[in-house]
């Protein structure tokens, strides 16, 4: 199961820049769509440590900012008072992630946290 909690600093103003002024809603919506986008590569992390430990699984908590000039995910880190997963499973996720860009960018920055939870089946 995914979640996704996000946060815009609405105090910030900026200056119109052609970018997008998208609410709360729009802007956690839009951001699960983008790290949807890389399901695949993170599916291939969590399958990795399978291959060392059959019966792993746990929660991998990311935080991050989505950067209002380009709307850039950057500074992601694993959370490690909340993670449950396997320190690699974090660092893949957090490499699978980082760089990925939310278009249009945004007029204000958006703080982020999601979460990974991982079973193992059998």
């Amino acid at each position: 199961m995914k979640t996704l909690l996000i946060t815009t600093l609405l105090g910030l103003t900026l200056a119109s820049t052609g970018c997008a002024a998208r609410s709360a809603e729009m802007y956690r919506d839009d951001t699960r769509k983008l790290l949807e986008s890389k399901q695949g590569a993170i599916q291939d992390c969590y399958n990795d440590v399978l291959k060392q430990e059959r019966t792993a699984g746990g929660k991998v908590v990311v935080r991050f900012t989505v950067k209002s000039d380009t709307g850039v995910i950057a500074d992601a880190k694993v959370d490690k008072a909340q993670s449950t997963g396997s320190k690699g499973l974090g660092q893949c996720i957090v490499k699978a992630i980082e760089g990925l860009t939310l278009d249009p960018a945004d007029e204000r920055d958006g703080d982020a946290t999601f979460t990974w939870e991982f079973q193992a089946q059998g």
